[in-house]
């Protein structure tokens, strides 16, 4: 089984039925996030540029997705990377596509995968029926 980073809402999803169980449970494959509680307000256009990495991830997606990059740019292009595991297998798989807002908190990520954005300082959280992801801000070497 192969996760597919476009079919997912937040641009990461199960290209099969569901995601397989691995050995290591997902709760002790999440990325913790150090940060306190955040004030999360829906996205708008202005929020979602930049390049961000993952803190936490949740939901069934948090099976076999480990660590998940996004690189949105002003342009309305996007690239991400996601470090998945499938069985004893890890490997990344990239993507590039569109991103738009269709309403603040609504990201539009092409082919009709939607995700929830919701942004606090410095951090950006996109959210569907496959989890959901927090990534923070982090400035382009």
């Amino acid at each position: 089984m192969r996760v597919e980073l476009a079919s997912l809402a937040l641009a990461l999803a199960c290209g099969g039925a569901c995601i397989a169980p691995s050995v290591v449970a997902s709760s002790g494959r999440a990325v913790v996030a150090p940060e306190a509680q955040l004030d999360w307000r829906p996205a708008e256009v202005g929020d979602i540029a930049g390049l961000f990495d993952s803190t936490a991830i949740d939901g069934p997606v948090a099976g076999a997705l480990l660590r998940v990059h996004y690189d949105f740019a002003d342009d309305g292009s996007y690239s991400g990377a996601a470090l998945v595991q499938d069985g004893a297998l890890r490997a990344y798989q990239t993507l590039v596509g569109r991103w738009s807002l269709s309403a603040p908190g609504r990201l539009e990520l092409g082919e009709g995968v939607e995700a929830r954005a919701e942004v606090a300082p410095e951090h950006l959280r996109l959210t569907s029926e496959a989890g959901s992801v927090v990534l923070r801000r982090i400035e382009a070497p």
